[in-house]
């Protein structure tokens, strides 16, 4: 999972690949950092996934731009639009079974 920090290149990533994971996390936010090592480990299933993380204070157009006030939020996009959203109590297996619907809808 690759560590982004600016606006640009979250949104040139999102643009160059079709389903894409994002997550962000606030600092100094306990429930953020554990959720992102659980949320890694998820992502690491899914070589095929384009997954990446932000700390909402190194970017602070990303509230703006995506409506997240708050971390843990975790994002699931497809072609650029937003298909899932998880925020502060990120249900995991929800999350798998969404990757792995999209991933299969990308293959048809």
């Amino acid at each position: 999972m690759k560590h982004l920090t600016n606006i640009i290149d979250i949104e040139q990533t999102i643009t160059d690949n079709g389903i894409c994971l994002f997550y962000i996390k606030a600092p100094d936010c306990g429930v953020c950092n554990v959720m992102l090592d659980k949320v890694m480990r998820l992502a690491d299933l899914f070589p095929s996934l384009t997954s990446f993380y932000t700390d909402i204070t190194e970017e602070p157009l990303i509230a703006g731009q995506f409506l997240v006030y708050s971390g843990p939020t975790v994002l699931l996009l497809m072609d650029g639009k937003e298909v899932y959203r998880g925020s502060q109590f990120i249900d995991l297996e929800e999350l798998e079974y969404n990757i792995n619907r999209l991933l299969k809808l990308s293959e048809q």
